[in-house]
Parts: structure tokens; sequence; C-alpha cells
């Protein structure tokens, strides 16, 4: 009788050991670094939408990295446009042309049919900073 509950409950002993073995090990998770595309989209649960993280380049600051990951794309790296804004930001005629308060609308509102929305992506501080950081453009030497 004791072999046959000494073979009943040894597997069940031994997974037991190799749960705990597993689940208390010091072994670390490898440490995710997220990019500035990552927050294109970033998960809900994962990021506090109100800030931006600063893992690769600490000198950069919030408008530049919000540039990098939701303007770059259509209006290039340094605002002189790109492949599908061709608007150069950087012109002393353009920066001339409108306010802060409008190119904030700009982003919040977004200019049809091309340009979206950003007004439920970003908080009105990011927009803020976008505007700083475009107005940065037309100070930049050519």
């Amino acid at each position: 009788m004791r072999r046959l509950i000494l073979a009943c409950l040894l597997p069940l002993v031994c997974s037991v050991v190799v749960f705990f073995g597993v689940a208390c090990s010091n072994e670390q998770e490898p440490l995710q670094v997220w990019t500035a595309a990552d927050h294109v989209h970033p998960p809900d649960n994962l990021v506090d939408p109100t800030r931006v993280p600063q893992q690769e380049r600490p000198d950069l600051t919030v408008g530049e990295l919000l540039w990098q990951g939701r303007c770059a794309r259509c209006h290039g790296p340094t605002g002189q446009g790109g492949a599908e804004a061709s608007l150069d930001l950087t012109s002393v005629d353009w920066q001339a042309t409108l306010d802060d308060e409008a190119i904030a609308r700009i982003i919040a509102n977004g200019k049809p049919p091309a340009m979206p929305s950003f007004a439920d992506l970003l908080s009105g501080t990011q927009i803020k900073e976008l505007v700083k950081h475009i107005r940065a453009f037309g100070r930049r030497p050519e």
C-alpha cells in the first residue's frame, strides 16, 4: 500500500518542486527598450499617456520626441517636408503666417484630407511642446 501511495505522490511532488524552482528563479527577463515608433500605438495598460520616455537620447526635448514619433514620418525629421507632406515648416515665410495657437489647432484638429487629428492622442501640454519644437525649426540655420 505504501508503494502505491508513493508511486502516486511522486509525480505530484516532482512537478511542485519544478514549478517552485522556475517561479523562484533569480534570472530576470530581458529589459524591453521602447522606441519612438512603439509609442505611436502603445498598449494602454503599459504606458502613461502623460509621459514621454527618454531612453536613448536624454538630451531630447519632449517636443522632439513627439515630433519623431508622430510627425517626422510625413513632415520629415527636420520639418523641411517628407514623403507625405511637402510643406517646409522651417521656412521663415511659413513661420510668419501662423501664430502658436493656429499651429496648435492644426495639430489638434488635423488638416483634411491628409493630416489626421491628434486631439485624442496628445494632451494640451504635449501639443504645446510640439508647437515649441516647430517654432525652433524657424530658428535653425540653413
